[in-house]
């Protein structure tokens, strides 16, 4: 059963239950619990009438909104999140990821394997990259960059971003060939063409070299330690001698503001085999791969992105 009510009902327009109920070919008694459940976590509304309207997170989950975290509800609350959730305890057993467990494949294979799946593997992280992206260029200058390389970069929302704010720099858009098409379109309809090329490669092998700023941005979270490290390694051979390596994670810290960076910990820990780390432990990594941790700087983002910034040693 699938519904798709946040596209039907209006904040202004509200429905009665029965009118939901036709719409959706579901039981209204069985539905209005839903609604009523939901109206609890502020997806929906309901007013003195009975009647229900899409509360502001509802809104959220229309397609085409500015901000839509649609993909993100049916990825992880369809049959993505359900083929992996279900194998939590097995994770925790044993400490492979559930990707890995389902196919014997990494959690990136595995997320090829189907076309569809990794079309809306790309809706979900250029949906994310809004809430992760929200307040770093206010928290972190990149003025002083000439050329960046967003690594892992997906189809470039990040990238585009830093590059209309600061109209002298130059860019590269990196990540694997499945994200090749959504870059360009992402790239040609913010104006950057002639300022931003799209580079498909393999981040485990080389990336373009030569650029001031690298910037993983939520690459590193997807990958235990001796994996991050070959990364950064690899971005340490490429990086010019007075550049920056700059993550865009979700940094675990003792004293938290919002609950997302443990809560994504347990989703790396089902789906990538990766974790979300403390600031002590990202200097570690970034020891072993020839950086120093210069600073961190934490965001308003309400996802709890910290910029974490590196130099070459």
């Amino acid at each position: 059963m699938k519904l798709c009510l946040s596209s039907w009902v209006g904040r202004g327009n509200p429905k009665t239950i029965n009118q939901l109920a036709e719409a959706t070919g579901v039981s209204a008694t069985s539905l209005r619990r839903v609604m009523q459940a939901l109206a609890r976590f502020s997806v929906f509304s309901q007013d003195s009438a009975g009647r229900f309207a899409l509360a502001p997170m509802g809104e959220l989950l229309k397609r085409d909104v500015a901000g839509s975290l649609h993909a993100a509800a049916v990825f992880f609350g369809g049959e993505v999140g359900a083929s992996t959730t279900r194998l939590f305890l097995e994770c925790v057993k044993t400490g492979e990821s559930a990707p890995r467990k389902l196919s014997g494949a990494s959690w990136i294979e595995w997320m090829q394997i189907d076309p569809e799946r990794t079309k809306l593997f790309n809706a979900v992280m250029t949906a994310f990259s809004t809430l992760h992206f929200t307040g770093v260029l206010e928290a972190y200058d990149f003025s002083e960059a000439t050329k960046i390389v967003d690594v892992g970069g997906g189809h470039g929302k990040i990238i585009c971003e830093i590059l209309k704010r600061n109209p002298g720099m130059s860019g590269i858009l990196f990540d694997m060939p499945h994200a090749f098409e959504g870059g360009q379109r992402s790239v040609a309809l913010a104006g950057l063409v002639d300022r931003c090329e799209i580079v498909s490669g393999d981040f485990f092998v080389s990336v373009p070299a030569g650029a001031d700023v690298y910037l993983p941005s939520r690459v590193i979270h997807d990958w235990d330690d001796e994996k991050s490290v070959a990364i950064l390694k690899v971005i340490r051979q490429a990086i010019a001698p007075h550049g920056r390596l700059v993550l865009l994670e979700n940094m675990l810290k003792p004293t938290e503001g919002t609950l997302y960076p443990v809560l994504s910990d347990l989703n790396m820990l089902i789906v990538t085999g990766g974790c979300e780390r403390t600031e002590a432990e990202y200097r570690a990594i970034y020891r072993s791969a020839g950086f120093k941790l210069t600073q961190t700087v934490l965001t308003k983002s309400p996802t709890g992105t910290a910029v974490i910034e590196g130099k070459p040693m």
